[in-house]
């Protein structure tokens, strides 16, 4: 019985690798590249862009994925089938690049993030298990890309603000540094209330919480995937001390750094 029309093929993560195996690819499957830090330029069909943190490119069965580091990226390599119903998987790859370039991004970034730390879990397992469990959070994905679909088809241009997707870029280029909110304001040239107003309205939340949430998503990974101490975690996340930066991701995630960490470490081998 077909629980969902995801047939995973692999799963595999990758932390910072500075440049691809393969500059281009062409499979009969599905490809994703979910990036959880770093930056990369695709190329797909006649389109082209670049995805960073908390991006997702996916690529169609029989295309060629030109791909190219800028930074050296930690991501998830995933490929899978798709078994929906008659044509869906057609009408998909149009919608795709139609509305996204072959790339989205997914508004719920706590969900996102939490498919990631399950995806790096199940990624260290055996590969029968990692299948098993990594095909339910690589169908999350699927899902939040089928309803960001859904959204930009019905409402059709209504949200879109080139506008704030340049600022949405500054963002995240300059998220882990000492990035003000009235610099970016400056440089897009609009009065602070009404960039405020226009993120939100396209990304669902105030600019200064997007930066925020990049902030404590990497912070999260830094904690389970490395022995840093505080302050040097605080530093690579943009905070200047980690009393500040204690402060702030306890108020985010409701528990300190040292406690998220005993929680969420993998046991030494």
């Amino acid at each position: 019985m077909l629980i969902h029309p995801i047939r995973l093929i692999s799963n595999s993560y990758w932390k910072e690798k500075p440049a691809f195996v393969q500059q281009v690819e062409r499979e009969r499957c599905w490809i994703m590249i979910a990036v959880e830090a770093g930056r990369f330029r695709y190329e797909i069909g006649e389109l082209s862009g670049e995805a960073a943190a908390g991006d997702i490119v996916l690529c169609p069965p029989h295309e060629d994925f030109h791909r190219e580091m800028i930074t050296p990226l930690s991501f998830f390599y995933i490929k899978f089938y798709y078994a929906g119903e008659d044509g869906g998987e057609a009408q998909l790859s149009e919608q795709l690049r139609r509305l996204f370039s072959y790339k989205f991004t997914s508004s719920e970034r706590d969900r996102l993030y939490n498919d990631f730390r399950h995806l790096l879990r199940a990624s260290r397992m055996s590969r029968n298990d990692n299948l098993r469990w990594s095909s339910h959070f690589v169908y999350d994905l699927w899902l939040l890309f089928c309803m960001e679909t859904e959204v930009l088809a019905q409402f059709g241009n209504v949200v879109s603000d080139p506008l704030m997707k340049e600022a949405k870029d500054m963002i995240e280029r300059h998220a882990f540094r000492d990035v003000q909110m009235k610099d970016i304001v400056e440089y897009i040239g609009i009065h602070p209330v009404q960039f405020t107003r226009r993120f939100q309205a396209v990304y669902a939340m105030p600019p200064s919480k997007y930066l925020y949430s990049i902030r404590m998503e990497k912070a999260k990974s830094l904690l389970v995937q490395t022995n840093y101490s505080i302050d040097r975690i605080a530093r690579l996340c943009g905070y200047e001390n980690g009393l500040y930066f204690s402060r702030m991701f306890t108020k985010y995630f409701k528990m300190n750094p040292s406690k998220y960490r005993k929680m969420h470490s993998f046991p030494s081998p």
